[in-house]
């Protein structure tokens, strides 16, 4: 995964991810710690928290919250949307995270799937594990096998928007379950001139027997799973599933 390109993607990151759902993220997540989480302390953290858009919903809901992420620019911005001005935010690697405990961590917005060597993963799962209050939660989220092999495949797509256009050309290997995406960014500047950027990211399938090995290898306890924004068990049509893990 190309870190920097992230950096880049930072402004319009929200467009790009929460088409549609944007007011749905944080009150879905809310819900699920509302209904999950059994520690005495409920402060939250985030980790590949981009943005903020969920960080900041559950602070501004009284949650003391942690924002992690790997890009600076994220967090720039995901601090300038700090109305509450409580959020504690780390530039960090969250598969070697090292912060204080919590009774909940969540990591949304398919984060799991940019952490493309399994070993890094199972890393998180274990430093969760061991940072989390009993009786604490971890939610995540994945993207599904028909969203990489049916809604990616080797299909080329694009986004148009006023002050920028995306276009990408993407590639499934199944075999190896890896997502390779080729981007480019044409970003509106002064004088109705557009800047180019070119990148590369890397996603990685990972199945729900996948998970839920790492998961309890790590000492949680698998709770609940849920189809796309919803609470229902997911279907072969969802493009994503949550996770919701016990300590």
């Amino acid at each position: 995964m190309d870190d920097s390109f992230y950096d880049i993607l930072a402004g319009h990151y929200d467009d790009l991810q929460l088409t549609g759902d944007t007011d749905a993220w944080g009150p879905y997540i809310l819900g699920l710690i509302t209904d999950y989480c059994k520690a005495s302390d409920k402060t939250v953290t985030d980790l590949g928290c981009g943005t903020g858009v969920i960080t900041n919903f559950l602070a501004s809901k009284g949650y003391k919250v942690t924002g992690v992420d790997f890009s600076p620019d994220m967090l720039a911005i995901a601090s300038s949307g700090d109305e509450t001005g409580t959020v504690s935010w780390i530039c960090a690697d969250i598969t070697a995270y090292e912060g204080p405990s919590c009774g909940c961590f969540i990591s949304t917005m398919d984060t799991i799937g940019h952490i493309t060597d399994k070993d890094s993963l199972a890393a998180m799962f274990a430093s969760v594990s061991e940072l989390l209050e009993e009786g604490g939660i971890f939610i995540l989220d994945a993207t599904t096998k028909h969203h990489f092999e049916d809604t990616l495949g080797s299909n080329v797509f694009y986004e148009d928007y006023d002050d920028f256009t995306l276009l990408w050309v993407n590639h499934y290997d199944k075999e190896n379950k890896t997502n390779h995406a080729e981007l480019t960014l044409f970003e509106l500047c002064e004088d109705d001139l557009y800047e180019r950027f070119d990148g590369e990211l890397t996603a990685r399938y990972y199945s729900s027997e996948e998970i839920k090995e790492m998961a309890t290898g790590a000492g949680l306890k698998p709770l609940a799973m849920f189809g796309d924004l919803k609470r229902e068990e997911p279907s072969d049509k969802d493009e994503r599933i949550f996770y919701v893990f016990g300590k």
